[in-house]
């Protein structure tokens, strides 16, 4: 009898400490972006966003001449239209824009800035790697800017994919400002 009631205490008191251990685990507290408003034209759907300052319009790749995009942030090409982004013909706009290109779904820019190379399914997004990437060439130096955004923790989770967002929208903010 004596052993029965020293293994429940000693289970109670496991049981105690675990519920401890996980609530104090805390889940990272991700900042919104908090700068001017941007105007963002999508290839694809909307992302999913918390921003208000932030207002997005689905074009398609007609759509996407020097002319249309001037009046636009930045570009996003979603996950769904990254096969047919990476086609020759859009290679020049991708490299000769004055704004910048965001590939979300993809830790490779390659496909889309040189015409040799097809995008294709190895090129998705696996943990490890980045999990959007933006080009941009700098008027300056005519030098190709490069920028990669990873996952918090490489967990694809909506709360980690709307931090990246946050994130691409701090650099086109500053890409603005300068």
């Amino acid at each position: 009898m004596k052993r029965l009631k020293g293994k429940r205490y000693i289970i109670s008191i496991l049981f105690i400490l675990s519920v401890v251990l996980i609530s104090c685990t805390s889940s990272p507290t991700f900042e919104l972006y908090e700068g001017h408003s941007l105007r963002i034209a999508v290839v694809g759907e909307q992302p999913d966003v918390k921003e208000e300052q932030v207002k997005f319009t689905e074009v398609s790749f007609d759509e996407m001449t020097t002319e249309k995009l001037k009046s636009y942030d930045a570009v996003f090409i979603r996950e769904d239209k990254l096969s047919e982004a990476s086609e020759s013909q859009y290679t020049d706009i991708y490299l000769n824009s004055t704004i910048p290109f965001f590939f979300i779904g993809t830790d490779n820019f390659l496909p889309f800035t040189e015409n040799e190379l097809e995008y294709d399914k190895t090129s998705n997004w696996t943990a490890g790697t980045s999990y959007a990437v933006g080009v941009l060439t700098s008027q300056e130096d005519d030098t190709l800017k490069k920028w990669k955004y990873s996952l918090y923790n490489d967990e694809k989770t909506d709360e980690h994919i709307e931090e990246m967002y946050s994130r691409i929208f701090t650099t086109i903010d500053e890409l603005n400002q300068k």
